[in-house]
């Protein structure tokens, strides 16, 4: 962005916020939103309900709940 000097704190603070904000929209439109928690990737659906996501090699994917562990 030019013209802006932002710190490191001020970018991470401006992408917890886009990060908050994607989450939001996706809740209000009723679709689960993706993140990583070390290397799985984990759907999270409005109900609050997580599942980790595999990918199989023929391109299709399975969910299972995810217990936070």
């Amino acid at each position: 962005m030019a013209g802006h000097n932002f710190t490191p704190e001020e970018w991470n603070e401006l992408g917890k916020k886009a990060a908050e904000i994607a989450q939001q929209e996706a809740r209000d439109l009723g679709l689960p939103f993706s993140y990583m928690i070390g290397d799985k990737l984990i759907w999270e659906y409005p109900d609050g309900r997580k599942t980790e996501v595999c990918f199989n090699g023929d391109g299709t994917f399975t969910e299972t709940p995810y217990s936070g562990e």
